[in-house]
């Protein structure tokens, strides 16, 4: 059984829940298809040219240069091949365009070599929050982030700093106690499985499903779709994915805009607070606003941490 999951965030949360012995994970093999089949062309998967910026999205960014190449060949010289070995599957996902896209794939092409599979759907908790595991099952390093500026900040910083990491697991343990009583009225919606906690992983887990001959038919033909249609991107709207047009964030990206000069940091993060898409890709959507003139540049950098944007002032 072979666990297969959609980007690097996803894989890592995976594997540490198996690391700290969560009931029933076991220790599976992890693969990762990090190929962003939401964004540009999917006619030829196998085609490294079109599907460059889904693989590696931060290729053009100076702060990974020379990281892409290895990226790549590791995508298509060990997990795919990996991924085209498998004898039988359980595939993680959840609701945003990218984990959606994903599963269609792997779907498609497990269905095609008759591969049989499960799905875990990631989606929506409400007034069924499961419990906070037991502390020596979510034992491990414990860290606080803190705001380092003013005086109020100091005291409890030295006492965190100097203090043993089982009384911290003990206080943060009791701190989840008090978060899942707060939350166990509230809904909660998970975007992604990068998202969970080793408690509602394993509460999602717990309620996979075997993917039967029928249904892995539609799901092949469903992907088969969107292969065919091969838009320049696929948004989940209305609880079903769809092809859409590039501009199709733009909208948001222009009301999160400001009139006064704004890191464009913060145009992506308040755009990812609405729709789940690649930041690198809001930032792509940012420039080429900009291009047209809808948006300025007032200080070009080479991710969206180093450069300031702003609307155009009004004539």
């Amino acid at each position: 059984m072979v666990w297969i999951c959609f980007g690097d965030s996803a894989k890592g949360s995976l594997l540490c829940f198996q690391r700290i012995g969560i009931p029933d994970f076991g220790c599976e093999p992890v693969i990762s298809l990090i190929d962003d089949l939401s964004i540009g062309d999917i006619s030829d998967l196998q085609d490294q040219k079109k599907r460059a910026f889904g693989i590696c999205p931060w290729k053009d960014d100076p702060e990974f240069a020379g990281e892409a190449e290895k990226c790549t060949e590791h995508y298509y010289n060990e997990a795919i091949p990996a991924f085209e070995a498998i004898s039988e599957a359980v595939i993680w996902y959840g609701d945003s365009a990218f984990e959606r896209c994903g599963m269609l794939r792997a779907a498609h092409d497990l269905y095609a070599r008759g591969v049989p599979f499960s799905l875990v759907h990631v989606g929506c908790l409400e007034g069924e929050m499961p419990p906070p595991l037991p502390a020596a099952k979510a034992s491990g390093p414990i860290a606080f982030f803190m705001d380092g500026s003013g005086e109020k900040s100091k005291l409890p910083g030295f006492m965190f700093r100097h203090t043993q990491h089982f009384f911290l697991r003990r206080i943060y343990g009791r701190f989840r106690q008090r978060q899942y009583r707060a939350r166990q009225a509230q809904k909660i919606i998970f975007r992604g499985v990068g998202e969970l906690e080793p408690e509602t992983a394993l509460y999602f887990y717990r309620r996979r499903r075997s993917v039967r001959a029928c249904e892995a038919k539609l799901l092949y033909r469903e992907w088969e779709r969107l292969v065919q249609e091969n838009a320049p991107l696929r948004a989940v709207e209305n609880g079903r994915l769809i092809s859409v047009p590039a501009e199709y964030y733009d909208e948001t990206i222009l009301e999160n805009t400001p009139e006064k000069e704004t890191c464009a940091a913060f145009v992506v993060g308040r755009t990812l607070g609405k729709h789940a898409i690649n930041d690198c890709f809001i930032f792509a959507r940012i420039c080429a606003l900009a291009a047209c003139g809808k948006l300025e540049i007032l200080q070009k950098g080479g991710n969206y941490r180093e450069t300031t944007v702003r609307k155009p002032h009004k004539a």
